[in-house]
């Protein structure tokens, strides 16, 4: 089934493995392409990004793993014929934000230990935490890698001071203060 006659308004059936779609319909029709960006880690995946997607969304990885992920979706892409991609690659990442580091680990550290089960040192390498010149730095290595996106999971002293964090993190990665 190809993704874009559902996308383009059009009526559409399909029957898989999965779900089945009887005479489905989206309504209204988007005004622009909806970017299909493909999640994974697996060399499967990145494959799919690379034939199917418009970017790839990691996460749990360095920005050199992720620059290699990165080249090789592209790879993919170019070698099934799709050179003029937009590409819009991206990253999640859980972070912790607070007066210091410590105060941020305390935060994001019992958040992710009680959703995965296990230890955040599995995970820390992976998870900015600190002010948020502290994460500002930890993500800045990424847009080298090729990301243009970014979704953050924040855990502060409250919601809103979450969202206030990840606003100064957009600011500081834009070039302001």
């Amino acid at each position: 089934m190809d993704r874009l006659p559902l996308l383009a308004g059009e009526t559409v059936s399909y029957e898989g493995e999965f779900f089945s779609l009887d005479e489905a319909r989206l309504r209204p029709t988007p005004e622009r392409p909806i970017p299909l960006v493909v999640g994974g880690r697996s060399n499967a995946a990145l494959r799919r990004a690379g034939r199917l997607g418009d970017g790839w969304l990691g996460i749990w990885t360095s920005a050199a793993r992720c620059a290699e992920a990165i080249d090789a979706v592209e790879e993919h892409a170019a070698d099934v014929g799709r050179a003029d991609v937009g590409w819009k690659h991206g990253m999640t990442f859980w972070c912790g934000f607070g007066s210091d580091r410590a105060e941020a680990r305390s935060r994001v550290a019992p958040a992710m230990e009680g959703l995965y089960r296990t230890p955040f040192d599995k995970f820390e390498s992976y998870v900015p935490y600190g002010t948020a010149e502290d994460v500002a730095e930890f993500v800045a290595p990424f847009i080298e890698a090729g990301c243009s996106t970014f979704n953050f999971i924040p855990f502060a002293g409250s919601d809103e001071a979450g969202i206030d964090a990840v606003a100064d993190v957009r600011k500081l990665l834009q070039g302001g203060s």
